[in-house]
């Protein structure tokens, strides 16, 4: 999660109940290939969950943060405004 692209992933998702890949590829602009390669580690750490249907005959996969994924981005923030509001000495 620490990455730069996965935590702008974990943020953009934080917002949202689901978003169609597209859309967050488009949100992020990230390729396809770099937005699917960072969904697969977060999805093999149970952040996020990925499901993949049609819609239309139209492929369609929309992703959301895991409720697992949720709870461990909010704890994350929490760490990183106790390592910004503590004092540099």
């Amino acid at each position: 999660m620490h990455s730069p692209t996965r935590l702008a992933i974990m943020g953009a998702l934080r917002h949202v109940q689901q978003i169609n890949f597209a859309d967050l590829q488009e949100l992020l602009e990230l390729s396809t290939s770099e937005l699917s390669r960072q969904l697969g580690i977060l999805e093999k750490e149970d952040l996020v969950d990925i499901a993949k249907f049609r819609e239309r005959r139209h492929a369609v996969t929309r992703v959301r943060l895991s409720p697992f994924g949720r709870a461990r981005f909010q704890e994350y923030l929490e760490q990183l405004r106790k390592v910004v509001g503590s004092e540099i000495g």
